[in-house]
Formats: C-alpha cells, structure tokens, sequence
C-alpha cells in the first residue's frame, strides 16, 4: 500500500461540482469522486493556514489551546509515523507548509518551491509593475505586495523553465514516484493553488467573466471586512476569478491522477485530496479569511478519497467529519497504531457503510476568536466570544447562512452553547497543566 495526499489551499467545497450544482468546471475532481468516497460534511477544526495541517499531521484539536504556530515537539507527525513503519517518505510544497512551521519532520525527502505564490521573487529580482490591479483604500502594503511578488514569481518561472510553478511541481512528483515506485511510500503534496492572488493565467483567466467581458476594476487579491469600496459587479469578477483559480487547479489534479494511471500505481495508493479551508468571498460582509469567520464559505471543506478494492467507488458520506479524523484514519488504512489516543476518530467503518455517524456534534473554532459546534441534524451555533451577538443556523433549510435564528430560539441556542462549553472547557485545564510542565 502507498499513501498520496493532496493539500488543495483554500478551495471551497462550492467551487467543486461533485459537492452539488455549481458553475465551476472541475471534471478531474469529480471524476475521483465517483472512483472514491466524497465527505459531504467535513470541516477544518480551525480554518487557517498552518492550524490546519497541524490538525491533519498531528490528530489534535489547535482551536481549543494555540492560535496560528509552528508544531510543538509534543506534537505527532504523520511522516514520522510512516517512516518508523517502513515507508519512503517526501513532501512537495509551495505552501507555508514548510520547514518555518516544523513541518518538514519525517520526511527524508523535503522540497519547498521558492517561487511560489506570495513569497519574495526569487534571486533578488525586482517586482514587476502591479498598477493593473486595484486595492482598496487603506490596504496594508504587505497585502499588496503579494500580488507583484506572485506576478514576478510566475515570470521567473515562464522564463527559466517554460512553465508555471503547479505544472513544475507535477514533473517534481512524477520523476519521484518514477525513481521510488518499487518501495511503499508516504506522498504528500500541498499546493499553494487556489489561494489568492487569484490570477489564473489564460485560458482559465476569463472563463467565468461575463460574455459580454469585464470592465471594471481588476482585483486579484481584495480585502475586507471594509466593504464600502465595493461597486456593482465587483463581487462577481471576485467570484469569476476564484472560479478560474480552482478550474485551473483541477486541470493540474488531472495530470497527477493520469501520472498515477501511467505509473500503474492507482490501484495500490490510497489517494486522499482535501483542502484546509475555504475563502470567504463577501457573502458576509468580509473577503479572505479576517477574524477567522466560521461560516461555511470558510470552515466547510473538500476531502475525497479513493483507495480501490478497499473503500466504495461513488460513496457519499453525509456524517458530520472532521480534519482531526484524517490521521486516525490514515493510520487505520495502513496499519499503523497511533503511540497514544488521538482527537479525532476512524472513519474507515464510516466510509464503507458500516455505521450512519461518528459524532452527534462537531467542534470548530479559531484560538480567541470564536467557537463553533454543528449537530448531526444541522444546527450550526457559533459563539464570537463576546465580539458580537452569537449565532444560530439550520444548515438544511439556510445553507448560506442567512437567517440568524438565536433569538427565535433561545433555548436551542442556549443548549449548544452549553455543549460547546462543556467541550472547550477541559482544554483550558489541559493547556494550564501543560504550561506548568
């Protein structure tokens, strides 16, 4: 058995056509999804960045006890893990998900992609001219500068290899699995794609305009949660070019999964494609991920898995799953007993149809900021910590989110309110034990 994962950052589960009608092309996808096991409910503990994969390699809960920070050394990692049971194991990365962040442990082979989106060009080069886009007034100059540094980035690669950086990254893998296709290894890749800037080159750039084009102001990387700046059409264009972003991923996903095809390595490789998070877009008066909103467009996330012969082909699995279920799961797959408990669960036996649901409630959240919990019939209950009115949803009949129900039931409200608390609350003892250690 082999092991490939595929960390997509910020693709929304809405941007993906298997997970429901969308305008969004991503056939690549939604083909894995009918040769494996889609989670139609699964969401990232704490919907950022790094918190994120640390839930993925460790199994542990990060909304509850540290904000945004590199792994602690208590902290399992899913390489180590694989590496002590005999894998080869490597990591391909133009993501934050690099050696700053304690990530590389366990791989033997570790390769972080230097030019890549958002990080200083390469070389030293100048930034190229950025007066194409519009920022809105009062944009912090480091948000602006991602924008040219990605521009300068994406030529330097044009110019020196003949290709952008998700296609160079795909070569990376395949010449990898060529020379270590005879041992069993542990994969992981983790694309950067499609996070902001959102400015897929063509033929991907204008797909989702309007036919009649776009005239207005180009915003490749807009903040909020000032949204005054914001005129007629703008939201769409911001819409269009985000769509383009993860059609544009899905495109380079197919060549991955055809390269798996070519190696004949997809029936002995358990394939797990997931993002961290997803991005807000304006739907609650706010772009990207300020403050940590848990709203769907942010928490909600896409993981498929496909693993032939052991889990069903086109399964769709409604239970409430979460990213601290990932490592459990894995480690079932191939085997390997954790050395301790983990936070999340097994859903192996979720997958195959053996039982309906591993949780009546889920638990999200971001450190400080706010608290969530989600029931198995879709009461979503978010606590702001006191920053502003807490918030009540019936996901079934309001997916967007836009009738806030707390008031009209205060008890509901009340209930989940309590179940959160009483979650949360012994890691606030767990995180003071630790400290005095």
């Amino acid at each position: 058995m082999n092991v490939l994962v595929v960390v997509l950052d910020s693709l929304r589960h809405d941007k993906v056509g298997c997970y429901g009608p969308s305008v969004v092309q991503t056939p690549h996808l939604d083909a894995l999804s009918a040769q494996g096991v889609l989670l139609e409910r699964c969401y990232a503990e704490f919907p950022n960045t790094i918190p994120s994969r640390t839930a993925l390699v460790a199994g542990t809960y990060t909304f509850t006890n540290r904000p945004w920070k590199e792994l602690e050394d208590r902290d399992l990692h899913i390489a180590e893990l694989f590496q002590a049971a005999g894998y080869r194991t490597a990591a391909f990365s133009d993501t934050p998900f690099n050696s700053g962040a304690r990530m590389d442990r366990g791989f033997q082979e570790f390769r972080h992609f230097p030019m890549g989106k958002c990080l200083p060009p390469i070389d030293d080069q100048p930034l190229l001219p950025y007066d194409d886009a519009f920022f809105p007034p009062g944009f912090p100059e480091k948000e602006i500068l991602y924008y040219p540094k990605t521009k300068t980035n994406r030529a330097y690669c044009l110019r020196k290899y003949g290709k952008y950086l998700p296609e160079m990254m795909i070569d990376e893998v395949e010449a990898w699995l060529r020379a270590h296709r005879q041992e069993p290894f542990f994969l992981w890749l983790d694309n950067f794609n499609p996070h902001e800037p959102w400015d897929a080159p063509e033929p991907w750039r204008s797909m989702y305009e309007p036919r009649f084009g776009y005239d207005g102001r180009y915003l490749p990387m807009p903040m909020g949660p000032e949204m005054d700046w914001v005129m007629p059409g703008d939201l769409e264009h911001i819409h269009a070019l985000a769509n383009a972003c993860a059609t544009e991923t899905d495109h380079y996903m197919g060549r991955l999964f055809s390269v798996l095809d070519e190696l004949d390595l997809a029936e002995d490789t358990l394939l797990v494609v997931l993002s961290d998070h997803g991005v807000p877009l304006g739907e609650h008066g706010t772009i990207r991920k300020f403050n940590y909103p848990l709203y769907e467009e942010l928490a909600h996330t896409v993981q498929i898995w496909r693993w032939p012969g052991h889990l069903p082909a086109g399964q769709r699995v409604p239970g409430l799953t979460s990213n601290v279920d990932f490592l459990p799961t894995v480690l079932a797959a191939a085997g390997i007993g954790p050395p301790h408990e983990l936070d999340g669960t097994n859903l192996l036996p979720l997958m195959r149809g053996q039982v309906d649901r591993v949780r009546e409630h889920l638990f999200l959240g971001a450190f400080n900021y706010n608290a969530g919990v989600i029931t198995d019939d879709g009461w979503k209950f978010i606590d702001h910590r006191g920053s502003k009115p807490n918030e009540l949803y019936h996901l079934p009949t309001d997916p967007g989110e836009q009738t806030d129900l707390a008031r009209r039931e205060p008890e509901r409200a009340e209930a989940l309110f309590r179940v959160l608390y009483d979650f949360h609350e012994p890691w606030r003892w767990k995180r003071s034990r630790h400290h005095r250690s």
